[in-house]
């Protein structure tokens, strides 16, 4: 585990991995509730690459961030890549790292070679949405915390995948308890408060990536599937049976598709 220094003083923990020397990395980030570790699945089939994944502030080793908000990851992210001296990446997120992806394009275009949504969407957040955040940071502040993390994770699998591994699924919400309530509270803040952002895939200048599970019942892809027409250079794949952690739910076939765009981006 490495260690970056922002600016107000907190820490933000990231890993390096991978033997390419390539100038451009890879750079992954975690969705909500999650930390770097979510990428675990991937390492192996990725070990070609140049690979940087992040834990956003509140969240695995890093600290508390000083408010909430997507702009306020994006900082991190840039944080960590003026660190190690890193002009330009392939940022890829899933679910609200996505969301901090697109943050991130827009703040700083420039240092991006190819950005991917990995089960998210440039969308901001319906009525529906907002109030269920709501309502999870009740439970948050009435220190539930075990039950909110806990109703939250099988239903982001598919349900045949959940069925036939409770075990990854126990695993994963075992993770999730040990994330921060505050941190929690702050990232649902922050996915509550954010803008729309298919702007920024229309106006990107780089090539985009979007992978969608076909059983997602979080982002749906009817509604998801529209958003790689926004970008001139688009990359859209669907996984079939697949819910929202593709990472766990079809390890290969994502990284098969990430090494590839990532190789595609550095060229």
């Amino acid at each position: 585990m490495k260690y970056t220094l922002l600016a107000n003083g907190r820490r933000l923990a990231y890993q390096t991995a991978g033997r390419s020397r390539h100038a451009i990395p890879l750079v992954l980030l975690h969705g909500f509730c999650e930390d770097q570790q979510l990428w675990a699945p991937l390492l192996p089939h990725l070990k070609s690459a140049r690979l940087l994944s992040i834990d956003l502030p509140g969240f695995g080793g890093s600290d508390l961030p000083l408010a909430p908000g997507m702009d306020g990851y994006a900082e991190a992210v840039c944080a960590v890549l003026n660190e190690r001296g890193i002009e330009r990446c392939v940022l890829a997120g899933h679910s609200m790292g996505g969301y901090t992806a697109l943050a991130f394009a827009r703040h700083f275009p420039e240092r991006l070679s190819g950005l991917g949504l990995i089960h998210s969407h440039p969308f901001a957040d319906d009525p529906v949405r907002k109030e269920n955040r709501r309502r999870g940071i009740e439970l948050l502040q009435a220190g539930k915390k075990d039950a909110y993390v806990a109703q939250l994770f099988p239903g982001l699998f598919a349900p045949a995948f959940a069925q036939q591994h409770p075990k990854i699924v126990e695993a994963v919400i075992a993770r999730g308890r040990r994330q921060p309530a505050a941190g929690i509270i702050a990232a649902l803040e922050g996915m509550m408060d954010r803008p729309d952002g298919l702007e920024i895939l229309q106006t990107l200048r780089c090539p985009a990536l979007m992978v969608l599970g076909e059983e997602d019942s979080i982002i749906p892809p009817n509604e998801a599937l529209r958003t790689a027409l926004a970008a001139d250079i688009a990359d859209l794949h669907l996984l079939p049976g697949v819910g929202h952690m593709g990472m766990y739910e079809a390890g290969p076939s994502l990284a098969a598709i990430l090494l590839k765009f990532w190789q595609f981006c550095i060229r």
